[in-house]
């Protein structure tokens, strides 16, 4: 079966990869599994148990479980996983989404036991997300930085059969799997293509160059052979606005008279041809807690009181349009990523903040190692786009005061007190109304204070051939359950 996808890929390591992309979701296993309603359901673990004071959780690990390699992966080798996915490569504190975790122990050869700092009821978006998939941590270090291009050493459906930034194979790997229902047969070979350009892909579903092919329009499809998947993509393009830039950033008067220039329907346009949300949150409509916030309820500045802002700041216009202090000219320079929503995106951004008098220009640089690289740097602003089945942990990692250092993607240096002490309540809330109200605390705390400022999120879209079963998006993840397709008639 091919699969068609929208960018290069990423060398297949859940601990260093740039990029979770498909062929990942294949090859590796997570100890639970995100189901309909954000219900855990059994991954790598079957079943599970927390204590009565509310710190301990014990995950049962599927009896017997192998890596493709042979390699036992029992308590130990997943207890040594989730260590290095804790701690990557040398970290100078542990990634943000571990923040809530005390440690990680083994209690027996088929038991893990995962102590927590506070009752967190949030804990399974910890295990079931896709950096921290279980992989055999003693083939990485053996293998190094060919790791996840080499061999990718998981527990799943598929085994990596070869590695390139255009296409990846994996082969169904030799281990007990779901038997498929009636005539369907589990693909033995799985290829995902890389095609950037959208033109591409939808030839590609004219061609019937593939049996699954993502990021197109509808129209593209023929009258028959195919079916087409849409729903909200939990991601989200946004713009980092450096704090200690000299221009100001800080000053959150500034943050908000950017903002209310910024047009977020014509965006979505732009970029998405109308297929995405304009939602004014750092959480989109595909997040599971996004409707606890209601946009309407927080308006953005005004042009004309923005216009005013910009004056009283010391922004004036001069005789090209453009607004300076200081016989400075007011000019951002931006990177971003080198693919095509982007700089459809980042084109209507500059024509909008034009209008303001506000000159904004944009360095593409080629995603993901690259791009992360640049960011790493801390220039001035940034237009990026984070993809992540749960948008407020995804979220705490790209504004949170602390996360600005290595573990963190809070690389404009946003320092907001109130925003980490919505994101403190957040982590510390009760399942039901209480995380509900925490979530809207949240969104409340971060479009007042703009740590940074959300753009607007696409539509994940699928051409799915008829003879493909099973490849069904779950709203609120990212890719399908490879381990769940089965192509009819052979």
């Amino acid at each position: 079966m091919d699969e068609i996808f929208e960018y290069r890929f990423t060398r297949l390591d859940p601990i260093g990869g740039a990029h979770i992309d498909p062929p990942s979701v294949a090859v590796y296993e997570t100890l639970m599994v995100k189901g309909p309603g954000d219900r855990p359901i059994p991954g790598l673990a079957t079943s599970w148990s927390v204590s009565q004071d509310q710190l301990t959780w014990r995950l049962r690990l599927r009896p017997g479980a192998r890596f493709h390699s042979g390699a036992a992966c029992d308590a130990a080798a997943v207890a040594a996983a989730l260590e290095r996915c804790r701690w990557g490569d040398g970290l100078s504190r542990q990634i943000w989404y571990w923040d809530p975790v005390d440690r990680v122990s083994v209690a027996d050869e088929a038991t893990i036991d995962i102590r927590l700092h506070y009752p967190y009821a949030r804990l399974p978006t910890l295990l079931w997300g896709t950096h921290t998939a279980i992989c055999n941590v003693q083939r990485r270090a053996e293998l190094g930085d060919d790791y996840g291009r080499a061999d990718a050493d998981g527990t799943g459906a598929y085994r990596l059969a070869s590695f390139a930034p255009t296409l990846v194979v994996a082969e169904r790997a030799d281990i007990p799997a779901p038997a498929a229902a009636g005539s369907r047969k589990a693909p033995r070979v799985l290829r995902w293509h890389s095609r950037p350009a959208q033109s591409a892909r939808e030839q590609a579903v004219r061609d019937g160059a593939g049996s699954v092919v993502r990021a197109v329009a509808p129209g593209c499809l023929p009258a028959s052979g195919w079916r087409y998947h849409e729903q909200p993509e939990v991601s989200q393009f946004y713009l980092a606005l450096n704090f200690d830039d000299p221009l100001g950033f800080a000053d959150l008067s500034l943050r908000r008279a950017i903002e209310g220039f910024i047009d977020r329907r014509a965006l979505v346009e732009a970029a998405f041809a109308g297929r995405g949300d304009g939602r004014r949150s750092p959480v989109p409509t595909g997040g599971a807690l996004a409707m606890a916030f209601d946009p309407a309820s927080m308006h953005p500045m005004p042009e004309a009181e923005a216009r005013a802002v910009l004056d009283r700041l010391g922004f004036r216009l001069n005789n090209r349009g453009v607004r300076e202090r200081d016989q400075r000219e007011f000019r951002i320079s931006c990177v971003t990523q080198d693919a095509e929503p982007f700089r459809r995106l980042t084109g209507e951004l500059a024509r909008q903040l034009r209008r303001a008098g506000i000159e904004i220009g944009f360095r593409y640089i080629r995603p993901f190692e690259e791009f992360y690289a640049a960011c790493s740097q801390r220039p001035q602003a940034i237009v990026s786009k984070w993809l992540w089945q749960d948008a407020i942990e995804a979220v705490i990692g790209f504004s949170r005061s602390d996360c600005a250092a290595d573990g963190g993607g809070n690389w404009q240096a946003a320092r907001l007190p109130a925003v980490d002490a919505a994101f403190d309540r957040y982590l510390r809330a009760a399942a039901g109304l209480q995380l509900e109200d925490a979530s809207r605390g949240v969104q409340e705390a971060f479009m007042r204070e703009l740590p940074y400022i959300p753009l607007c999120s696409p539509a994940e879209t699928y051409a799915v051939a008829c003879d493909v079963e099973g490849f069904d998006p779950v709203p609120g993840t990212l890719y399908p359950r490879y381990d769940r397709i089965g192509v009819t008639g052979g």
